[in-house]
């Protein structure tokens, strides 16, 4: 830019300890253009340039390394406007305000003034600002709607900004005379930028501009937001002093960069010895199905989606990794992310990517070795592993050459940036849901290859978004690599479709998926290369274990325990709710004594529950010496994240796939076993000859369900060879679900009494539109990919996120993809004195909450509430009483950056807290409990 007019716009302004700062407009787009440039060459990916520059029209196939620039050179030019030119500062200061208006009155006449003349209802933005200048220079919508996004939203109407300038000219050019001076000024000085924005990014004129499509407009949008955010950031591009006519800016974007920057991509290499790799990697020989797995993908040309189903303890999660780094090479991605469904299994499942990926990066040699790796979900920050890990943040840039974590990817919204990322799988899912800064998360994701694991556990809502979010990483040509044991053949055609989908190809062009697919027993191995699908299922059939399968009635429980525990041994029993295991276990403590009964479920303090976890996992861990008897009581909980086996199991009855899951801990280590225990035995409770299950386990899963895994369930069933058939015949009817109308037939595979299949057709109906009922929910806040043919600039930006989820809270956000009853956490404590302490640390430490270390170990000891205390309908009334006592006995957390904001209750000396009508009674044996009142 040139012009005297440089020296008097201001993008970002403050007053700090006295003195008064400032940054031109002009060295702000500078900052942020370069460090754009900056970004395309030593942040992003082989691949996402590649997918950038293919979404170009066919004359500007390589420009987007200049279109990238052209963005951000060009990006805050709504801030060249007497509207914002005249707005205060975030943090007022009047003389600070009044010096830069006092320059700006050298040009633009009575400009002081214009704050008089401004119409107060007016919601002037200087990013839609932008987007109307450039409009009117002709640069269309595939372009302009980007930097009218780069706040987080694009505009969900064109309505909302074309012909806003003449509405609203004083806005734009002080007056509505458009021959006055300053009309003519402010018009040149907007013109000059755009200009200045065309020729340094290498772009003559508008007209040489290129067209983009969808997906290019959204990585280019998460691009440029990241850009503007790094310029922005005041410890890498320093404000000057207003009196500082002389501000040094030599090597300025070459130093701020160099703060910012501080790992160095990662790129996989070919591997031609897979054998050799899992010994440097893991320290074992690949079984026949992982390496069989790392040949097929060698042999691909243009893979995609791989999804690989073995049972429990097979290595899938090995597995995995080496395909990912075989992607990562094939398909220019730089990252991985690894997604659960539980913050427990993200936990489990973390020191072991660590584990891995210090070996990729012992690989690096000649390199500046960093690789940043960083746990995702809301308690993270009281993860030890991940704790651990932070203490390796690189501030002054002196790092060892570890694995470390990035401080600047900090945050909800930029955590998803980073290059290694271990999370819970709602991260993933967040692609599809409507939420400002969408493109933030799109373009981390498209860094990466996409590991998601235990697939299976996600229900019809979660599956929605799940599949809209693999089609939305088919179009970005992301390579994604799903996990399961227990997979239903529909579910699995319906990734693979979804993934192609995402790739442009017409669902007629893809039927032929369908009759690809086979019903293959397990290990299976399904992946595309270009548009063909292929399977893999020729693997030795080794019987892993066989299991005898019994029912077991309730009422027998007691007497079956005493015959199976007479010779010794550990039984396992899994039931579905928390108030029956808390029945269960108090029931077999005192029959059998509380030192044989072990309790784990998720109304524990959280610190104690890993207590409990850890104790099991010393007990009944791999290499571990195990008790003569033991008998562990608990939920879901125990199948999800613990290493442990079991000589028996009891287990309610559940969903064929998740008995299955359960199975994976019962003899899953190879050990000596009592004779009486030789044999794996599963005991079923729940069943009924009339199909009228347990109450808790009927809300939980639907009677349809379980009447169809009661219906199949074999008195024997063979690891692995039998777990795909049974997984196949129980959810046979998924394939119904394309079609409503057929699901009012009967089950044709099931053959009952009149009476019972009238039962069962019933189930099935109230079934059906349940799921019906859940998968509409889920199009409220459901972002879609476009398949449909279009010339460019007739898709942008424009309307993408229209209608958003509205809280800035991970919490909405995740229960806006899992459909999952709102929870609330509070933090546990124990009166002590006049004071409060933890329940396993009888200390006082009410005045300490400053120590950061002490309100750390106070913020981990959190606790859910039950569900009967946060319905639609009184969670609003729970919350409201308990920020009311928060008020009254813990106001200090306010001042505690660790502690404030949270929710804390008291427990008396008989552990009990009682507030609206109820008692809550914390047991450490037991766990939390409810009394009404």
């Amino acid at each position: 830019m040139k012009g005297s007019v440089d020296n008097f716009l201001w993008a970002k302004k403050k007053e700090h300890d006295g003195n008064m700062y400032w940054l031109s407009l002009r060295q702000h787009l500078e900052d942020t253009k370069n460090v754009a440039g900056l970004l395309w060459e030593h942040w992003l990916g082989n691949g996402q340039k590649k997918l950038i520059n293919d979404s170009l029209d066919d004359n500007s196939k390589g420009k987007g390394k200049n279109l990238i620039e052209f963005l951000a050179a060009v990006h805050d030019i709504g801030k060249a406007t007497p509207y914002f030119q005249t707005m205060k500062g975030y943090m007022y200061s009047p003389e600070l305000d009044l010096n830069l208006l006092n320059k700006l009155e050298k040009i633009f006449e009575n400009i002081t003034k214009f704050n008089e003349s401004k119409p107060n209802s007016l919601k002037f933005k200087h990013d839609i600002a932008g987007q109307t200048l450039l409009c009117s220079y002709g640069v269309k919508d595939d372009i302009s709607s980007i930097i009218g996004g780069h706040h987080g939203k694009p505009v969900d109407e064109k309505s909302e900004y074309v012909g806003k300038e003449k509405s609203q000219c004083s806005s734009y050019f002080q007056t509505e005379n458009t021959n006055s001076k300053n009309y003519k000024t402010w018009d040149e000085t907007q013109k000059l930028i755009f200009q200045w924005a065309l020729d340094v990014s290498g772009f003559s004129c508008v007209d040489n501009l290129p067209s983009v499509k969808m997906q290019g407009q959204i990585i280019l949008s998460g691009l440029l937001i990241m850009a503007d955010w790094i310029a922005s950031n005041e410890l890498y591009f320093p404000l000057f002093n207003i009196y500082d006519s002389n501000s040094n800016v030599d090597n300025r974007v070459e130093n701020g960069f160099e703060k910012w920057k501080k790992a160095t991509v990662w790129e996989s290499s070919e591997c031609f010895d897979f054998s050799e790799l899992y010994r440097q990697r893991f320290g074992f020989d690949p079984k026949i199905f992982q390496l069989t797995l790392a040949e097929k993908i060698s042999e691909t040309t243009s893979p995609g989606i791989v999804i690989v189903e073995a049972p429990p303890g097979e290595g899938k999660t090995e597995a995995a990794l080496i395909v990912a780094e075989q992607l990562a090479y094939k398909l220019g991605r730089n990252g991985i992310f690894f997604g659960l469904p539980t913050q427990a299994t993200s936990n489990g499942i973390f020191p072991r990517i660590r584990k891995w990926l210090e070996s990729v990066n012992n690989d690096r040699e000649g390199l500046k070795d960093e690789i940043s790796l960083r746990l995702v979900h809301s308690k993270a920050h009281l993860n030890e592993d991940f704790l651990d890990l932070c203490k390796n943040v690189n501030i002054i840039d002196t790092n060892d050459g570890k694995v470390f974590v990035n401080e600047w990817f900090s945050g909800r919204k930029k955590a998803i940036l980073d290059d290694f990322v271990v999370g819970t799988v709602d991260q993933f899912l967040m692609l599809a849901l409507k939420q400002r800064h969408l493109a933030l998360r799109h373009l981390g994701f498209s860094k990466k290859v996409v590991i998601i694991d235990e697939v299976h556990a996600y229900d019809a809502y979660m599956s929605k978004y799940l599949l809209e979010a693999i089609k939305w990483m088919g179009s970005y040509n992301v390579p994604v690599i799903i996990l399961s044991a227990t997979l239903s053949e529909k579910r699995r055609e319906k990734i693979v479709q979804n993934y192609m989908m995402g790739t442009g190809r017409k669902i007629s062009d893809i039927s032929y998926i369908k009759d690809d697919l086979k019903d293959c027993p397990y290990p299976l191995i399904t992946y595309n290369d270009n548009e063909k699908v292929y399977q893999v299922s020729e693997f030795e059939q080794k019987c892993i274990k066989s299991v005898n399968v019994e029912t077991l009635l309730e009422e027998d429980l007691l007497s079956k325990l005493k015959v199976l525990l007479c010779n010794g041994g550990v039984v396992g029993i899994i039931v579905n709710t928390v108030k029956r295991a808390q029945y269960f276990a108090e029931q077999l403590s005192n029959e059998f004594g509380e030192d044989l009964i072990e309790v784990l479920h998720s109304s524990f303090i959280s610190t104690e529950r890993v207590e409990k976890e850890n104790r099991l996992m010393s007990m009944i861990g791999k290499g571990r010496t195990r008790p003569n008897k033991k008998i562990v009581v608990g939920t879901q909980v125990i199948e999800q994240s613990l290493d442990i086996d079991f000589d028996v199991m009891i287990s309610d009855l559940a969903p064929m796939d998740l008995l299955i899951q359960r199975m994976g801990r019962l003899h899953r280590h190879d050990i000596e076993r009592v004779n009486s225990h030789k044999d794996a035995k599963f005991y079923v409770l729940g069943t009924s000859n009339d199909f009228k299950f347990e109450e808790g386990s009927s809300y939980i899963y639907g009677n349809y369900l379980l009447a169809r895994t009661q219906y199949f369930l074999p008195k024997k069933i063979n690891v692995p060879s039998d777990i795909s058939n049974l997984i196949q015949k129980t959810y046979k009817f998924e394939s119904e679900r394309d079609n409503f109308k057929k699901s009012t037939l009967k089950d044709e595979d099931i053959f009952l009494d009149t009476q019972l299949e009238d039962r069962v057709f019933e189930f099935k109906k109230d079934h059906m539109l349940k799921l019906k009922e859940l998968e509409k929910k889920a199009e409220k806040y459901r972002v879609l990919v476009s398949t449909r043919e279009s010339k460019y600039h007739e898709i942008s930006l424009n309307g993408w996120i229209k209608n958003p989820v509205q809280s800035n809270m991970d919490e909405i956000s995740y229960a806006c993809v899992r459909d999952t009853e709102e929870s609330v956490e509070v933090i546990a404590l124990k009166k002590v004195g006049n004071g409060y302490g933890l329940f396993n640390e009888l200390e006082d430490i009410s005045d300490k909450i400053n120590d950061f270390e002490i309100a750390k170990k106070i913020a981990s000891n959190s606790l859910k509430l039950p569900t009967s205390l946060t319905k639609f309908y009184n969670i609003e009334s729970t919350i409201g009483e308990l920020e009311d006592y928060n008020l009254t006995n813990l106001k200090n957390w306010e001042e505690s950056v660790l502690l404030n904001g949270l929710l804390g209750i008291i427990f008396d000396d008989n552990n009990e807290f009682k507030f609206k009508d109820v008692k809550l009674i914390y047991d450490k044996k037991y766990g939390l409990k409810l009394e009404r009142m």
